[in-house]
């Protein structure tokens, strides 16, 4: 990876990297990852405080919920994990299908390191549900049309009682 003088965190690594593993494995949710999440970015380690910005974007702040994932999110989360566990700093130019490792070869050579990890197989099923109620998943059009015919229907039932 690109030579930098950035120091590892490794005590950091270690932390976000089991809190990734227990959000994966679904004995935490949002809120607990969260709050290690969060707590990681007082580093030195610019390559941890990367990871951990990308890692804020997979979830919603609003509700508690478990993980929620694309298969190739689910890919890219293992990628983290193994990551997480090197000393190795995340190069600009990684290609994205391997990322945050720069190449496949890299991501290859460093595989074993999430092979022993209790993480579940994706399930599309468990891993990949939405996270949002279906109230927040109307579009906003058909929301407001709906809540105008609500308050029309109880102006009308208020003035004709």
């Amino acid at each position: 990876m690109e030579a930098t003088a950035t120091a590892t965190d490794r005590e950091k690594r270690a932390e976000l990297r089991d809190s990734l593993v227990r959000y994966m494995a679904g004995d935490i949710r949002t809120f607990a990852f969260d709050d290690i999440n969060c707590a990681c970015r007082d580093t030195a380690d610019a390559s941890l405080k990367l990871l951990s910005k990308e890692l804020w974007l997979i979830h919603d702040d609003l509700i508690d919920h478990p993980v929620s994932v694309t298969h190739d999110g689910w890919e890219a989360l293992r990628r983290t994990v193994a990551f997480l566990a090197t000393d190795l700093q995340i190069d600009r130019a990684t290609a994205q299908s391997t990322w945050p490792f720069r190449n496949e070869g890299e991501w290859r050579s460093h595989q074993h390191l999430v092979e022993g990890v209790q993480i579940p197989d994706y399930d599309p099923a468990v891993h990949g549900r939405h996270c949002n109620p279906w109230w927040n998943r109307i579009p906003s059009t058909v929301g407001f049309a709906v809540l105008g015919c609500i308050v029309v229907v109880v102006l009308v039932v208020l003035f004709i009682l």
